[in-house]
């Protein structure tokens, strides 16, 4: 038989299972649930009550989600929360793999083309030294990094369970979410690509933030456009900051689609990062002032507007990062609201 709450109760159950065995689990607790309901009505329509007493029976969406989970191992973190914990886990040492590679890579880069040390001015012979350096601080970042993704990803997890937030609340019957039209589901490659940003984001600005830089003639070099230590000095804003979004992210996930949780958390996580984005980039000596002093030289003095916006470059940066959180805010609000 087709009913909501049937429908509203399966597909609770198989939002997360793979692909590939959403369709098969669906007929098959459909045909349960029909049988049940024959045995337990014979010929009298089902009412409502017998509906819930029967799904009562086969137990919490969630129960159901483990029975049907082909991966039943546990850890630290139990259920609701460990699919979820190792599929943003997975994203995130990914991420912080490739990131740390490709930057530390260019790091290096920047410094040897700025020493000019590749080959000796004496001797003619090639230096090792510059790139035996490289795959030091290669081979010294990338397991830093995974280390610190991991204990992130895990801490935060662990706090969720430990806590009791509850994340998902597919466990009551009469607090079952209604199937969402396609219009307001989430795929899952939109909190993915944000977790991957965010995560980049972090990486660059707390080990690299050097390879953002700028090449400016007269003399010819490479001035990097913050200063360094200013950056590495406000690392635990920058981990806010990144902390937000990616709780924000880890909610869409358990979520699906575009709800009033959703809707909250979004607004809530990017008034957040806006505050830190605030309380970071209007710290003194944040932006390199020899980038400054560069830019502002190469344009004429009557350019006053390009000349104001690098003489004010972290105004200028923190308001393109408003604007995203604003924008993504509006954009979270209309979808959830939307009919």
């Amino acid at each position: 038989m087709t009913n909501d709450l049937i429908e509203r109760y399966i597909y609770a159950v198989v939002k997360k299972l793979p692909n590939n065995l959403k369709d098969d689990v669906s007929k098959e607790l459909r045909s349960l649930i029909d049988d049940m309901l024959t045995e337990r009505c014979k010929d009298v329509t089902p009412s409502d009550k017998d509906i819930k007493v029967v799904l009562t029976e086969l137990g919490t969406p969630n129960e159901l989600y483990e029975k049907y989970n082909p991966d039943t191992k546990k850890c630290l973190i139990g259920s609701p929360y460990y699919s979820t914990y190792k599929y943003v886990l997975k994203i995130v040492l990914i991420c912080t793999g490739i990131g740390l590679v490709i930057s530390t890579i260019i790091a290096g880069i920047i410094d040897i083309c700025k020493d000019g040390s590749v080959v000796s001015e004496a001797s003619g012979v090639i230096n090792f030294q510059p790139w035996i350096s490289l795959f030091v601080n290669l081979f010294t970042n990338l397991p830093i990094g995974l280390i610190m993704g991991f204990a992130f990803v895990t801490l935060l997890f662990a706090f969720f369970y430990h806590k009791g937030i509850k994340i998902d609340t597919t466990n009551n019957l009469d607090s079952l979410p209604p199937v969402p039209k396609k219009t307001q589901r989430i795929s899952k490659t939109e909190p993915i690509i944000s977790i991957c940003f965010l995560t980049i984001f972090l990486i660059v600005f707390l080990i690299v933030p050097e390879i953002l830089c700028v090449i400016v003639t007269n003399p010819h070099e490479l001035v990097p456009i913050f200063n360094t230590e200013a950056v590495r000095s406000a690392w635990y804003i920058l981990v806010l900051f990144s902390s937000a979004g990616v709780i924000r992210e880890i909610i869409m996930l358990f979520e699906g689609q575009y709800n009033k949780k959703v809707m909250v958390s979004s607004i809530i996580a990017n008034a957040a990062s806006a505050l830190f984005a605030v309380w970071w980039l209007l710290r003194d000596n944040i932006i390199n002032e020899k980038f400054i002093n560069s830019l502002t030289a190469v344009f004429d003095k009557d350019e006053t507007f390009i000349i104001n916006i690098f003489s004010n470059f972290q105004y200028f940066f923190l308001g393109i990062i408003l604007f995203a959180l604003i924008l993504d805010t509006v954009t979270v609000i209309v979808k959830t609201l939307r009919k």
